[in-house]
């Protein structure tokens, strides 16, 4: 039996280990020694629709700088802008661990290069995931997990194979075999979804259902497609669509962090695309003014704690 160690005990982190604590043992580490303590004792509660459907115990240790990360299978749940701080971690893991990314945006692929003996996936979330409490996980929208091989041989696909096999019918798993193709299209759908979402401070199934909202979009979606190649452009607009319809009563994460005064992942999503229009000598000044708005937000919600 393969151990999943889960680093993050966000939204992610927790819907993840609750789900393959039905297939696999799991070690959830946590910074937060409340939050540790709470796990123990409560174990983790997923809800659907705002309903209670079950509740998992997992293994819970506080992450600190004596941990070691033992399991075969690592999976980081921190959102991008923490993962300087696991990197130490993931550097000493061996050959014969696996680590498997679950970041939004794509600056995540320049710290996967520097860990150079160990196997390597690279993921992205189509999920609707809140974090109720901190052991309370809300399934809002049932998506999919799609991943890709960043450096790994065959037997770490032994970890997808069961996956796949045994829980991929409540948990679905889609496998591809370009990580770049899944990050681009993953980094679009945030970059659309979440900062509109933010700044008009409406669930995703708006951004479809106002006709402004959605010229909004499409303007922004023309202006980052050059990420996309050209025949694929009809194909992705629909999947943004698709993504809104999918996730209708969904608040994006961006939209949460900036309601509870937290930091936002708008540079690794939108400043990341700024870097790649400038690159490529693109301009992108909506994509610009709209990463200014939420940073202006930011700040004011730093203003305020001050």
């Amino acid at each position: 039996m393969m151990n999943i160690g889960i680093i993050g005990a966000g939204a992610i982190g927790l819907l993840y280990a609750y789900q393959f604590s039905a297939l696999f043992p799991v070690t959830l580490y946590t910074r937060r020694p409340e939050q540790c303590k709470e796990l123990k004792d409560k174990g983790i509660t997923l809800m659907e629709k705002n309903l209670p459907v079950g509740n998992r115990r997992v293994t819970v240790k506080k992450l600190s700088e004596e941990s070691k990360l033992e399991e075969e299978i690592i999976i980081v749940a921190v959102k991008q802008y923490a993962l300087q701080d696991i990197m130490p971690y993931l550097l000493k893991l061996n050959k014969d661990q696996c680590v498997l990314f679950l970041q939004n945006g794509m600056a995540h692929v320049k710290q996967a290069e520097k860990i150079e003996n160990t196997h390597l996936l690279i993921g992205v979330v189509e999920h609707g995931v809140k974090k109720q409490d901190d052991v309370t996980v809300n399934w809002t929208g049932k998506g999919l997990t799609k991943v890709a091989p960043f450096r790994s041989d065959s037997s770490h696909f032994r970890f997808l194979n069961m996956w796949g096999k045994d829980l991929s019918e409540s948990f679905r798993l889609q496998i591809s075999d370009s990580y770049q193709n899944i990050l681009v299209e993953k980094l679009v759908v945030n970059a659309i979804i979440n900062p509109l979402t933010t700044l008009y401070r409406v669930k995703n199934g708006q951004l479809v259902h106002n006709r402004f909202y959605k010229e909004t979009m499409f303007a922004l979606y023309r202006e980052i497609s050059f990420l996309i190649e050209i025949e694929g452009r009809e194909k992705m607009w629909d999947h943004v669509l698709n993504i809104c319809s999918n996730t209708a009563e969904n608040r994006s994460s961006m939209q949460r962090d900036i309601e509870l005064g937290r930091r936002t992942e708008v540079d690794a999503i939108l400043g990341y695309l700024i870097f790649l229009a400038e690159e490529q000598g693109k301009k992108v000044p909506l994509t610009e003014f709209i990463y200014r708005s939420i940073k202006g937000l930011e700040e004011d919600n730093l203003d305020e704690k001050q």
